[in-house]
This record gives C-alpha cells, structure tokens and sequence, in this order.
C-alpha cells in the first residue's frame, strides 16, 4: 500500500537522510494565459515529477522566493511569492488577461505542491489551490501574494445556504 501523503510528511522529518530536501513547486495558470506554467527554484535543468492525478510534467526552473503568510493546515493559508523573472513571463501573461478581460473574474490559480528531492511520484504536501489577486512589477521580476480563495467570512471553507442551514431564512 502507498504511503500517504501525511506518512510521506512524518518520514520526511523523521526518517529521510539529510540528504534529501524538500522541493517546492508551483502551477500557475489562468484561462487566458498561454500556457500552464509549472515552476521550481531548486533544480536549473528542471525536473520531471508526477501530479497527485498521475500526469507526469515538467517544471520549469525560475528564481522564487517563498514566504508562508500562515501555517500550511489553515484555512487562511497562503504565501508571498517573488517571481524573479525580470519581466519575462508574468507581465506578458497578465497583460494578455487584461486584454481578454477575463483577469478581474478569473484571478490567477496558484496550486503549490511540496516533493521530496528522492521521490518525485507523488506530492508530499498538496495540492492546495490557491488565487493571486494582485500581482505587481518591480526591476527585479513580479510579486504577488497567493491566497487561499474566498469562500465565506466564517472561513470554514463551507458556503452558507439556506438548504443547508435552515436556522439562516430567519435572517434573510
């Protein structure tokens, strides 16, 4: 039986040779954007790894820098991210969103995976899917920061409805 993605976790910390390193790994995409970009810090020639639905891709080596805004377990998750691209790939992409018109209603989708350097099958940590709602330039590349989508204000990750919660007609 496969290890979980929570055994993969425990065994990263506990059990794997110093050797071994965690790899973080995003995919950016919007449906104006000219492709799905799948993306790396760590390896310069990229690398192969396999997605939690079995598709093997590729991603591609770009200077990031990641900063957590929360714990990985809460619903308020996100992160900083520093796109040191100097200009080359999301200033395009954006501008082709805004002239679509699609990038106010579709903001960017950012899903942030975690492998192990020694196993690239599967994700240790993700899928968590993410939205960039404001990215800006500066000489050095692009920043945004990456959040988790707004669902409800109790952010439970559960929307209130009414056929759901049938105590809510009273205050509607």
């Amino acid at each position: 039986m496969p290890e979980s993605n929570d055994d993969q976790w425990v065994n990263f910390f506990f059990g794997a040779p110093s050797s071994t390193a965690e790899v973080p790994t995003l995919e950016i995409s919007q449906p104006d954007f000219s492709q799905v970009w799948r993306v790396q810090a760590k390896y310069r020639e990229g690398f192969w790894a396999r997605l939690e639905s079995g598709e093997q891709v590729f991603f591609q080596y770009v200077p990031l820098g990641l900063k957590l805004l929360e714990d990985r377990g809460n619903l308020d998750f996100g992160m900083t991210v520093t796109f040191g691209d100097l200009g080359e790939i999301l200033p395009d992409e954006v501008q082709r969103g805004r002239a679509a018109g699609s990038l106010r209603t579709s903001p960017p989708r950012v899903v942030y995976r975690s492998y192990r350097s020694d196993g690239m099958e599967r994700p240790m940590f993700g899928p968590v899917v993410l939205q960039a709602r404001t990215i800006t330039r500066s000489p050095e590349g692009s920043q945004f920061d990456a959040a988790a989508p707004q669902v409800n204000v109790s952010k439970t990750g559960r929307v209130y409805r009414s056929d759901e919660f049938p105590m809510l007609r009273g205050f509607l």
